[in-house]
C-alpha cells in the first residue's frame, strides 16, 4: 500500500496509457502524510515524529493542504481527457462526490459537498478533494476518513496558526471524523481494516451503477513503468522537500480560496528568485507563474504586467490575481 506507487500510477496512466474513457481507481496507503504541491513539507508535517512513527511523508502533484492516511482512509481517484471546455468542479460533483455521497447514503450515513471540494458529515470533514491537469488529463483524487487513527493524523499534521486563528479552530483533530463513527447504531466495537474493504467494495459498485466502468489490470511492463515514474519523482527526496529559494522578502496571507506563502529573492531591483506556497487548489504547476516572475522588476506594476488573470487561476485555483499582487509591496 505504497502511496508513491499510486501517485506514479495516475501518472503513468495520464502520460502513457492515454485512455479515451474515464479511469477509476481505488486504493488505500500505509500510514502517510500526503504534502500539496505547492506546500513546504517541514511547515506542514512533524517530520521528525513521521520518520520515528513509520509515518511515509509523499508529495503530491495537486495542490491543497496536506492530509494523513492509513489502511482505514479510502483513497479514490478518477482521470478524464481534459480540454479547455472542461467543467472541473462538476468533474467533483458527478464523478468523485456524487459517487461517495450515494455509497455513504446507502449505509445510513448523511453527506453533502461544500466549500473548497470537501465531503462533509454533521459538519465535520471526511474527505476532501483535489485536481491537476497534466498530459491532456485532468486528474481528482480524494481520500474518505472511514476509521483513520485520527489521533496520528492530529500528531503528524502541524496546524496553520493562521488558519486556526481566523476560523477559530482549536485542532486538527476537532474539524475531521470518520465515517464509521455516523453508521447507523454507532460505532461497532469490533470494527476492523475488514470494514474498510466493504465501504472501498460499496463505493466501486456505486461508481459501476452509474458509469459502467470495467477493470483494467496493469502488466508487468506496466509495473515496470510505474515503478520508474515512482523511483524518479514520488519517492526522490528532491521531490518530497521541494525546493527553499534564498529569500530577502516574504509575505503570507489568507484568502477564501487559501493561503499563499511567498518568498522573494531579489538582485539589482529585479526578482532573481521566487517561490509561491499554500494550501491552494492548483490545475497547473505554480512554477509556471514563477517562471513569469523572475527577472521582473519588483514593483506592483511591472509583477501586474508579467502575469495575466488566466496564468493566476490555473495555478493557484480560485486564488484572484489581485490577490496575489497584494502579497507583494
Amino acid at each position: 500500500m505504497d502511496c508513491a506507487f499510486h501517485f506514479a500510477a495516475e501518472e503513468f496512466v495520464m502520460e502513457r496509457l492515454k485512455p479515451d474513457e474515464p479511469v477509476l481507481m481505488l486504493w488505500r496507503t500505509d500510514m502517510t502524510a500526503m504534502i500539496g504541491a505547492n506546500q513546504i513539507a517541514e511547515t506542514e508535517a512533524d517530520l521528525r515524529y513521521a520518520k520515528a512513527r513509520g509515518i511515509a511523508v509523499v508529495r503530491r502533484s495537486s495542490g491543497g493542504g496536506a492530509i494523513y492516511t492509513d489502511p482505514g482512509v479510502l483513497l479514490y481517484t478518477i482521470i478524464l481527457p481534459f480540454t479547455d471546455e472542461t467543467d472541473t468542479k462538476a468533474v467533483i460533483a458527478d464523478y468523485l462526490a456524487g459517487p461517495a455521497i450515494e455509497a455513504l447514503r446507502r449505509m445510513g450515513v448523511a453527506a453533502s459537498l461544500e466549500g473548497r471540494n470537501d465531503i462533509l458529515v454533521e459538519g465535520k470533514k471526511i474527505s476532501g478533494i483535489a485536481q491537476y491537469v497534466r498530459h491532456g488529463y485532468l486528474c481528482s483524487h480524494g481520500s474518505l476518513l472511514f476509521n483513520a487513527d485520527l489521533a496520528e493524523l492530529a500528531r503528524v499534521l502541524t496546524a496553520d496558526d493562521e488558519k486556526i486563528v481566523s476560523k477559530a479552530l482549536r485542532s486538527v483533530r476537532s474539524r475531521v471524523t470518520n465515517i464509521a463513527e455516523h453508521l447507523p447504531g454507532g460505532l461497532p466495537a469490533d470494527i476492523s481494516a475488514s470494514d474498510t474493504l466493504t465501504f472501498m467494495k460499496n463505493l466501486r459498485e456505486s461508481w459501476r451503477d452509474e458509469f459502467g466502468l470495467t477493470e483494467y489490470e496493469f502488466t508487468e511492463d506496466d509495473e515496470r513503468e510505474i515503478r520508474k515514474i515512482r523511483e524518479g519523482k514520488y519517492a526522490s527526496k528532491e521531490w518530497t522537500r521541494g525546493r527553499t529559494p534564498k529569500y530577502s522578502y516574504r509575505n503570507s496571507k489568507r484568502f477564501p480560496g487559501g493561503g499563499v506563502k511567498v518568498f522573494v529573492g531579489v538582485k539589482g531591483g529585479a526578482i532573481e528568485d521566487i517561490r509561491i506556497t499554500g494550501d491552494f487548489l492548483s490545475l497547473r504547476p505554480v512554477a509556471d507563474i514563477e517562471q513569469k516572475l523572475i527577472g521582473v522588476p519588483f514593483d506592483a506594476k511591472a509583477l501586474a504586467g508579467a502575469i495575466s488573470g488566466d496564468d493566476v487561476s490555473l495555478a493557484l485555483g480560485s486564488i484572484t490575481k489581485d490577490e496575489l499582487l497584494s502579497l507583494f509591496p
